[in-house]
């Protein structure tokens, strides 16, 4: 009991953002004093002010005590391996899903990449048939005669 008395006393003198800390260790330092003292709820008499003997009511009573303690550190373990079991499962799958959504985008950069490869492709095929269109027409108005200049 002296020891949690004097680490409730060091922790008073840390700095205020350590408040919730202190509060934490007064809470377990009186838990810890209730079942040394094999105190049963609602009445605050000390083991060491009595003239009477423990009786096993008081063993029962500081051994309830205990149990339930227990089942709350238990209960709130399986609280926090739950939370962390969803936790990992989430980040899992959204990191899959990130994977997923990158291939895709590769994916359609690609296809896009490729689109303007062709239609680039096609453009160049267009002017070299322009191209090429002209030359024959100049070369036919070239070697035809015309109509009216072979009649004559």
């Amino acid at each position: 009991m002296e020891q949690a008395r004097r680490i409730r006393l060091e922790d008073e003198f840390e700095p205020q953002p350590e408040r919730m800390r202190v509060r934490d260790t007064e809470q377990a330092a009186d838990s810890v004093e209730k079942v040394l003292r094999f105190s049963v709820p609602g009445r605050s008499e000390d083991v060491t002010a009595r003239a009477a003997p423990v009786t096993a009511r008081d063993f029962t009573a500081a051994i309830e005590l205990v149990q339930d303690a227990a089942e709350a550190i238990r209960t709130a373990e399986a609280r926090a391996r739950d939370a962390e079991a969803r936790t990992q499962a989430l980040a899992q799958r959204a990191t899959e899903e990130l994977k997923a959504s990158e291939l895709r985008l590769q994916a359609a950069e690609a296809r896009a990449r490729a689109a303007e490869a062709r239609a680039q492709e096609a453009e160049q095929r267009a002017k070299d048939a322009e191209s090429w269109l002209r030359q024959i027409f100049a070369t036919i108005s070239e070697e035809l005669p015309v109509r009216g200049s072979a009649a004559s």
